[in-house]
């Protein structure tokens, strides 16, 4: 009786103290639950931290939205799905975060302004003007030239061009080299090693309609150039023609072509007999749109 009386007295501490033990328990184990996997950063960008982000750039609208175009990204499963249309310059090829340093420049302003204030895990839909994206100068912009083009018997080009242009085509110092050019019909060319230029000679027939080499990777429309004669400078008289054009917005889906120098540009508007275009890079002087994640801040 005496050890149970002892017992009895005792038990009353025993429940408090245990109560105490796992109180404190629940409390540490809630404190660590909370750090790493409750408690969310709340770290804001601000100018000069360097952020991670991934992102998707495009034309006409929202790289989700119908009748939009993607010019670069930085995720993969943006590239490895054909439903999203890719434009004619897009050429991604590093599937990875890239890092932004607000205020440092290296990237379009308002991409690196649109990130401050923003957490990790955030998604940005920036729209961003053309005066405010990748500019070129005016005299780039070209609106209601005539279709019909005074293509030269002969262009000259630098060495680096027609590489770029014609990568298959191996030059041969002072050699003739037979080739079909960019405008579809069959030219030769010759390598001036003394001023690393090419000269171009193009052999059209009259009447044919001669289809555009970038025709068959093209997602825009087709382009067709047709010859009718020489003109009076003895120039070919060219008429250049468009076909399964894509509207949107003002104009059409940028289309790629050469004009009558031989050089590439991109058709943004037809109007029966004219046509507007561009010299510059495609994503100069139009409308771009980004969706951006944060990824990561390092502030």
């Amino acid at each position: 009786m005496t050890g149970e009386g002892i017992k009895k007295k005792r038990d009353p501490i025993f429940s408090v103290c245990f109560v105490v033990f796992v109180v404190a328990c629940v409390g540490v184990l809630g404190v660590y639950v909370d750090e790493h996997y409750i408690q969310s950063d709340d770290t804001k960008v601000a100018y000069g931290d360097t952020v991670e982000v991934n992102y998707t750039g495009s034309y006409y609208g929202y790289y989700t939205e119908d009748g939009s175009v993607v010019f670069d990204t930085s995720l993969s499963g943006v590239d490895d799905n054909d439903g999203y249309v890719k434009s004619n310059e897009y050429s991604s090829s590093s599937f990875k975060p890239i890092d932004v340093t607000v205020g440092d420049g290296d990237y379009l302003a308002a991409f690196e302004n649109a990130l401050i204030g923003h957490k990790v895990g955030d998604k940005i839909e920036l729209e961003i003007l053309v005066g405010d994206g990748y500019v070129a100068p005016s005299d780039s912009m070209h609106n209601g030239v005539s279709t019909t083009l005074s293509v030269p018997a002969t262009q000259t080009m630098t060495k680096e061009a027609f590489d770029d242009m014609y990568p298959d085509v191996d030059l041969k110092a002072g050699s003739a080299i037979a080739f079909t050019s960019a405008y579809g019909w069959q030219a030769s060319v010759i390598y001036d090693v003394t001023d690393n230029s090419v000269i171009i000679t193009n052999m059209p027939s009259t009447g044919v309609k001669y289809d555009y080499i970038g025709n068959e990777d093209s997602a825009f429309g087709d382009v067709f150039y047709t010859v009718n004669g020489f003109d009076s400078e003895g120039n070919y008289e060219v008429v250049i023609s468009f076909e399964n054009t894509i509207a949107a917005g003002d104009g059409i889906q940028m289309l790629q072509a050469i004009d009558e120098d031989g050089n590439t540009v991109y058709v943004t508007d037809v109007d029966g007999s004219t046509f507007s275009y561009k010299t510059c890079a495609e994503r100069c002087n139009v409308t771009l749109y980004f969706v951006i994640e944060i990824v990561s801040i390092n502030a």
